[in-house]
């Protein structure tokens, strides 16, 4: 290593090698001299673009789910860091927070896919959920149960190696605040066009399934359709479900804020647009766990916010709400009865009544589990707690390797926004944290690693929290910083 690859603001788990000082030494060089074919921020953009506009039920048909366009390009990203860090050609050097988070999480699904295939599987007759379908009261044969959890356990391997690759391309590939800005950008439009289709769907009930007709890509299942909860169209636009819809735009609504905070240039209407279109999408998914990630990420946000900025939050709050109220008749209402009638619901009661029937699941692997994603509903049951299936596939120690992969993200963000001096960074920093917190929410009330859409852009926050991180312990590298426009202030809006 020459001496050009000085190290810069040491954290406690390694060093991070600055990025000006790796261009200096020629490890990082512009298209000019060819040596660089695309850069990796545009690697990032395609990945939430497969991931957002492409449902992800349309797969190449020989992979199956892990087949889908997203999971795939993100493996890329995977062999692509892999190749990057070996040759020598990635600046970042050593161990930092998220290198060893992510390890931890990889190791931990190695060694549950270990511990399962050692140990088999088996279906317990009292675990099943009952239901008025006739195949649940049949037995599963053996050999029909260890083909599935098998190709199942193959299936979580291939998304986590997906997943690996977009943090770690999204954290240590992003060379400036600029081109996380410019991501973070790319994200708000992707989602602003997701949002948009769902509030086309609300509104007409129309299938989209037509739309996405895509050669070599097969749908493993049914999509598009609309469904209804109290008697309002209740929307998925390119989701799974609509609970995986609302979460996810519940993850990018604060990230449209900081744009429409932040953007100069534009006119009123462009730089809200993103901002009323996704907060207007949202509540169309008439999910309880939508509304309570984005009130817990709003919460993080407002306590974060100056005063000044709080009181205006306050009052244009209920604004909000009659808006709601004008353009969506009744749904404001229903929405309200779904947490005043807790008590009464059939979903809330179906998801505690399932913690003792799978915990003693549990107790049987207790440490390294049986494998991710070998909770086979069909097999099982529907199990609608994230960090609770990941005690049961991946055991005490990965459900410990997943907080910390997940607390992670959150301190490298908060620890980024205390460094940064620019309001504007210190602002996406903020967002960043508020978004993974009210996403790692919603973990609780539904298995959001059974949704694509939802995993990927977790993974994506942290990748990109991590990225800030890493930026914040570099020097500014003058001209590319001074591309950014300073904060504008919105009109009614923070200044």
């Amino acid at each position: 290593m020459t001496d050009a690859l000085r190290t810069e603001g040491s954290g406690p788990l390694g060093a991070t090698v600055s990025w000006a000082a790796a261009r200096r030494a020629g490890l990082v060089r512009s298209w000019k001299d060819g040596s660089l074919s695309i850069p990796a921020r545009v690697f990032v953009v395609v990945y939430v673009f497969l991931l957002f506009c492409i449902p992800s039920q349309l797969v190449i048909r020989p992979l199956g789910a892990p087949g889908t366009p997203a999971n795939l390009w993100g493996i890329l990203a995977l062999l692509w860091w892999l190749l990057a860090t070996l040759g020598g050609r990635n600046p970042v050097r050593g161990f930092t927070p998220t290198r060893v988070s992510v390890g931890l999480l990889v190791g931990a699904v190695l060694a549950s896919y270990v511990a399962g295939n050692a140990a088999g599987w088996y279906s317990p007759a009292d675990i099943r959920q009952s239901t008025d379908e006739l195949w649940t009261l049949v037995a599963v044969p053996a050999d029909q149960l260890n083909a599935t959890m098998i190709s199942a356990a193959d299936r979580g391997l291939l998304s986590v190696a997906g997943w690996a690759g977009v943090v770690l391309l999204a954290s240590e590939g992003l060379r400036t605040s600029h081109e996380l800005e410019r991501v973070v950008g790319w994200v708000v439009g992707f989602g602003t066009f997701v949002a948009a289709l769902g509030i086309v769907q609300y509104f007409t009930a129309y299938d989209i399934a037509a739309l996405f007709t895509i050669p070599g890509l097969s749908a493993n299942s049914d999509f598009g359709e609309v469904v209804s909860r109290s008697v309002l169209n209740r929307v998925s636009s390119t989701a799974v479900h609509p609970i995986e819809f609302g979460v996810l735009l519940a993850g990018v609504f604060l990230l449209a804020l900081h744009r429409s905070l932040f953007a100069a240039n534009r006119s009123w209407i462009l730089r809200w647009l993103p901002t009323l279109v996704i907060g207007t999408a949202l509540p169309m998914s008439v999910s309880r766990s939508a509304i309570l990630a984005l009130a817990l990420a709003c919460a993080v946000v407002f306590v974060g916010w100056p005063a000044r900025w709080r009181i205006r939050g306050l009052l244009l709050a209920p604004l909000a709400v009659v808006g709601m109220r004008l353009v969506a008749p009744g749904l404001v209402g229903t929405i309200r009865s779904l947490f005043g009638n807790l008590g009464d619901d059939p979903s809330v009661t179906g998801r505690t009544a399932d913690y003792s029937a799978v915990l003693g699941l549990y107790t049987e692997h207790p440490l390294l589990g049986r494998g991710l994603f070998t909770f086979v509903p069909r097999y099982y049951r529907i199990l609608d707690n994230q960090m609770l299936m990941t005690l049961v596939e991946l055991g005490a120690i990965g459900l410990a390797a997943t907080l910390v992969f997940l607390g992670t993200g959150v301190y490298l963000a908060r620890a980024a926004r205390r460094r940064l001096t620019s309001e504007r960074e210190r602002h996406l920093a903020l967002v960043l944290s508020a978004s993974l917190v009210g996403v790692v929410l919603s973990y609780l009330t539904f298995d959001a690693w059974g949704f694509p859409m939802v995993a990927g852009s977790t993974f994506l926050l942290v990748g990109l929290a991590g990225a800030a991180h890493r930026l914040s312990l570099e020097p500014p590298l003058g001209a590319v910083d001074a591309r950014l426009p300073s904060p504008a202030a919105p009109v009614g809006g923070p200044s």
